[in-house]
């Protein structure tokens, strides 16, 4: 019975040990690429939003500013005095935008609704002198898609690929040049709900939805432990979106403060504004990130890492960004992909495409195949 002990003592520390060096031994050797956080972007880009040494007949100018809403710019100056701002967007037609800013020294001053593919020519008045600046802008995408029931007004928004924004003769004024999820409501201030661009193609749904304005500027990314149905708008001076109830949640903190069953549909319906309807100077504050996404389910498949082939075709594709792992499964095979670290094995199942929310991993993953009940070891590793 002792030599049973001893036998059994040594097989674990010999398991042990296996696990230990076959975890150094194995490590990929390539980091899996990951993507850089959208708020820290943001954050960089506005190092460069600078008013000083600039005045008004050589100002900072910068066109389509956070890179996403390529029909706005950023004009920024310095005056002598505490003094109003006069702009005109020339139309195409009788339908010139003019507004005033209000009274300050230090003017970051947004611009909205120039034209696509077009010399838009912007008139920039302060004490008395005057500044012409002519803004030359690229085409609209060529996968851009129109809806097909637009109510030509001042300003209309609808998202069909790309979320727009047409005036009365029916010309594009405003877009995100990425794919952003579900229907676009109009906020105080020029500010914008949408889904996110973290489209889950399983879902048909998005995992996050954003509080932006019209330059692009991200304020506050909220996330869910469930999935966003594309469907947001104002409830009760409150924020409601469509995940699996009606969630009424609160702008600023974003805390779930109520859940519906059911709402009526008119809740849903705002698109339409001034895009100048906040004429004060442009205002840089942080972004805030809420919520956090629940652990994705893992597979029952069986995999036992004691055997293994070195995978060479490039025939998966594994990225991350600051909230989960995309895995795109280029095989014609169902592939089981291990993430394996000491004491610690998860396994999911992609037939085509899944993703993986960092909710519940930490830690360095070796990245392991099984496809055909063998199992293969890339080279590559995952750290959360």
């Amino acid at each position: 019975m002792k030599k049973m002990y001893i036998f059994i003592i040594i097989f674990i520390v010999f398991i042990l040990l296996v696990t230990v060096v076959g975890s150094i031994i194995v490590m990929g050797n390539n980091s899996v690429p990951k993507s850089k956080d959208i708020l820290n972007v943001q954050s960089n880009k506005e190092v460069y939003f600078n008013v000083y040494g600039y005045d008004i007949d050589n100002p900072n100018v910068i066109v389509n500013p956070y890179g996403n809403s390529p029909l706005t710019a950023l004009v920024m100056f310095t005056s002598d005095n505490y003094s109003e701002v006069y702009i005109t967007v020339k139309g195409k037609y009788d339908n010139d935008i003019n507004y005033t800013f209000a009274k300050d020294k230090y003017h970051l001053i947004p611009i909205y609704g120039l034209y696509a593919d077009y010399d838009n020519t912007v008139i920039i008045r302060c004490e008395g002198s005057e500044k012409v600046i002519n803004i030359k802008t690229n085409s609209l995408p060529e996968d851009f898609t129109f809806s097909e029931n637009m109510n030509y007004v001042n300003y209309s928004f609808y998202n069909v690929n790309y979320p727009y924004a047409i005036d009365s003769y029916g010309d594009v004024r405003w877009y995100l040049n990425k794919h952003y999820y579900g229907n676009v409501t109009v906020i105080d201030n020029s500010i914008i709900l949408i889904g996110s661009d973290s489209y889950n193609e399983e879902q048909d749904a998005s995992i996050s939805f954003y509080r932006m304005n019209l330059l692009g500027k991200i304020y506050a990314e909220y996330l869910l432990s469930d999935y966003y149905y594309g469907l947001n708008g104002i409830y009760e001076d409150n924020i409601i979106i469509k995940s699996d109830k009606y969630l009424v949640m609160d702008l600023q903190t974003g805390n779930v403060l109520k859940e519906l069953s059911e709402v009526d549909d008119s809740v849903f319906g705002r698109n339409e504004f001034d895009l100048y309807f906040n004429t004060l100077n442009y205002n840089i504050s942080k972004s805030s990130r809420f919520g956090r996404l629940s652990e994705t389910d893992t597979s029952d498949e069986n995999a036992v890492l004691i055997k293994y082939s070195k995978y060479k075709d490039n025939n998966m594709e594994i990225s991350i960004d600051s909230n989960r792992i995309t895995i795109i499964n280029n095989n014609d095979d169902v592939v089981y992909v291990i993430f394996d670290k000491f004491l610690g094995k998860k396994v999911y199942e992609v037939v085509d495409i899944k993703y993986i929310n960092l909710e519940g991993l930490k830690g360095k993953y070796n990245i392991y195949y099984k496809i055909n009940d063998k199992i293969y070891k890339s080279n590559y590793y995952v750290e959360v």
